[in-house]
């Protein structure tokens, strides 16, 4: 039997429900994550991993695409703009 994790992580910025297949397929395709589940109106990214190294990749990956974890810091240096720009748009 294999062990699974479960990661919960609020982020910082907003996405819509748009967005979140382009999210997900990153987050399986890059991570190798599995049952990824995206709420936009949390901001809550929710999915299983095997390896430590898996959720580490997964926040980092979020972060450089502009959706940083709730209390992590914000600078330009570490945080690209959020992906969805449909909310800002809107």
């Amino acid at each position: 039997m294999t062990t699974t994790g479960l990661a919960k992580i609020f982020v910082q910025n907003t996405f819509c429900n748009q967005c979140t297949t382009t999210i997900k397929n990153k987050m399986v395709q890059e991570q190798e994550v599995r049952n990824v589940i995206l709420y936009p109106s949390d901001s809550l990214v929710v999915f299983n991993f095997k390896r430590a190294n898996q959720l580490s990749g997964v926040m980092n990956m979020l972060t450089a695409l502009g959706y940083p974890p709730k209390g992590d810091r914000i600078t330009s240096a570490n945080t690209a703009v959020a992906l969805c720009q449909c909310e800002i748009a809107s």
